[in-house]
């Protein structure tokens, strides 16, 4: 996790200390977010994107790397607890 921004592991940490553990693993995209990224994967798939479909994309990717290392930090501040 060292391989992370300061930005990003600043905001990890913020999320740590507001947000229960619990809270930070039980977060779930919303069935519309997850259709979404479903019809756009496939599309990308398919090579159909545009190129506002693909930045659109790229966002989701980001946003779902990040809260798979705050998920991470959470398990593991579960286990130091």
């Amino acid at each position: 996790m060292s391989s992370l921004s300061p930005v990003y592991n600043d905001f990890l940490d913020f999320m740590i200390e507001k947000a229960t553990p619990q809270e930070i693993l039980a977060y779930s995209a919303s069935s519309v977010a997850q259709e979404r990224a479903e019809v756009l994967l496939e599309k990308n798939n398919a090579g159909t994107l545009t190129s506002e479909e693909a930045e659109e994309l790229q966002q989701m990717l980001q946003v779902d790397r990040l809260i798979s290392v705050l998920k991470a930090r959470a398990l593991d501040a579960l286990s130091h607890s």
